[in-house]
């Protein structure tokens, strides 16, 4: 029997998986008669389609029989080693795309994803030399430059070349000598920018961040939020330190403040330009506190550094959990400074929040992503984030920037983020 034959009595199901309806896809796949002849093709469409509704366990069940009649599909491999992935099952995974890439050597989808898997479990070494392999074939990837790029915070790579590692280098020698009063000084600022003037990169990143060991595990708060609109008992006790900023210059400044501050708790710190729709303000930092007294506490060592360096600011806050839930719970906003706050936790969300929690698959010790801390230098992501902050000053007509880099600066990426908040971001 050809191949089309054996295809031809699931022609109905392959169309319902190309029009997404996977469920009804399913239901057809159950009342096919099939016979051994049709088992491969059975089995490939049950995986497919649980592989597309992302229920990777019931997926591996169809590609471990697939594997068996034949161990060198590459397709099935990498499902595989996606689902795995996704199961948090890191190591397992890695396994699926070495062998992808030892079958097709000029795999670039097995070495990023060998890039990424080694980056989540902090061999940073390992995970960039798979980013350059990479690059060596396909040297256009910005997806795969910024994955190397992120890593530059966590890593100074020394033994492999490239030129990415090579700015990197340049960056940190730059600024390697310099003292705090220098860091804020602009020619620093001209001079780590035209290191990358001919970097034609659309880095997709606005925020930068200094981190400890400590997972905030935002995205999973999050996910409890946007499907129940309940806020995660976590956040109930998370406070953070809020500074806003007039333009650009006192934005990289306060970068530079937050790279030097010696916090007891190093605590997490992040500038950002602001992005999200409706919501006001354009340049900010933030500390993350854990309980309303180390906030307390925080805002009035930040307060004298900023008195110190001469920072021009617009406002400094506690602020209580994020903006997010503050239109689903204004109350949530209020922060009583003196006593227990108010609005507390509501006991029947716990059971909501299991529900959220069981769909997460709990990782071995050895599948454990690695978080943090970041290094307290300035190096290549930085530089480029600053670049994508210029750029928005320039967007939204902050003057301040042509103090920094009279020259045009553009990024695609902002540009996309904000066309349509312009009028926002003016007033």
């Amino acid at each position: 029997m050809t191949e089309l034959n054996k295809l031809s009595k699931f022609v109905t199901v392959i169309n319902e998986i190309k029009n997404k309806r996977y469920d009804f896809a399913l239901k057809l796949l159950s009342k096919i008669n099939t016979n051994s002849n049709d088992r491969y093709i059975e089995n490939k469409l049950y995986g497919s389609i649980y592989f597309k509704k992302k229920e990777w366990l019931k997926s591996l069940t169809y590609f471990n029989k697939l594997l068996k009649t034949d161990e060198k599909d590459l397709v099935i491999l990498n499902n595989t080693g996606v689902a795995l992935f996704n199961l948090g099952r890191l190591n397992e995974s890695l396994k699926f795309f070495q062998k992808i890439s030892i079958l097709e050597d000029k795999s670039v989808n097995a070495f990023v994803n060998l890039g990424i898997i080694y980056k989540n479990l902090g061999f940073y070494s390992k995970a960039i030399e798979n980013f350059v392999k990479a690059l060596e074939i396909e040297n256009s990837n910005d997806s795969v430059k910024q994955n190397l790029i992120d890593i530059f915070n966590y890593y100074i790579p020394r033994k492999i070349n490239h030129n990415l590692l090579e700015i990197n280098r340049e960056i940190i020698n730059l600024n390697k000598n310099y003292k705090f009063e220098s860091l804020i000084e602009l020619d620093f600022i001209r001079n780590n920018l035209n290191k990358i003037k001919s970097l034609n990169l659309n880095y997709k990143e606005t925020q930068i961040f200094r981190r400890n060991k400590i997972n905030l595990n935002c995205d999973r708060h999050f996910k409890v939020f946007n499907k129940f609109k309940i806020i995660p008992k976590y956040c109930f006790n998370c406070y953070k330190i809020q500074i806003d900023m007039e333009d650009v210059i006192n934005l990289i400044k306060l970068f530079f403040i937050f790279n030097n501050i010696k916090l007891e708790n190093n605590n997490i710190r992040k500038c950002i330009v602001e992005t999200r729709e409706n919501v006001v303000g354009n340049y900010k930092g933030y500390i993350f506190c854990t309980g309303l007294d180390e906030a307390k506490k925080l805002l009035a060592v930040i307060s004298s550094e900023i008195n110190k360096s001469g920072l021009y600011i617009k406002e400094i806050k506690i602020k209580h959990g994020c903006t997010e839930y503050y239109k689903e719970y204004p109350e949530f906003e209020n922060i009583n400074y003196d006593s227990e706050q108010k609005f507390k936790y509501r006991k029947e969300w716990n059971e909501k929040e299991n529900l959220i929690d069981n769909t997460i698959q709990i990782r071995k010790k050895i599948d454990e992503k690695i978080v943090g801390p970041t290094l307290n230098q300035i190096s290549l992501p930085d530089i480029l984030i600053i670049r994508n902050w210029i750029a928005y000053a320039k967007l939204i007509n902050d003057k301040s920037s042509d103090e920094i880099f009279e020259q045009d600066v553009k990024s695609n990426y902002i540009s996309d983020k904000i066309t349509n908040q312009i009028n926002l971001r003016n007033k």
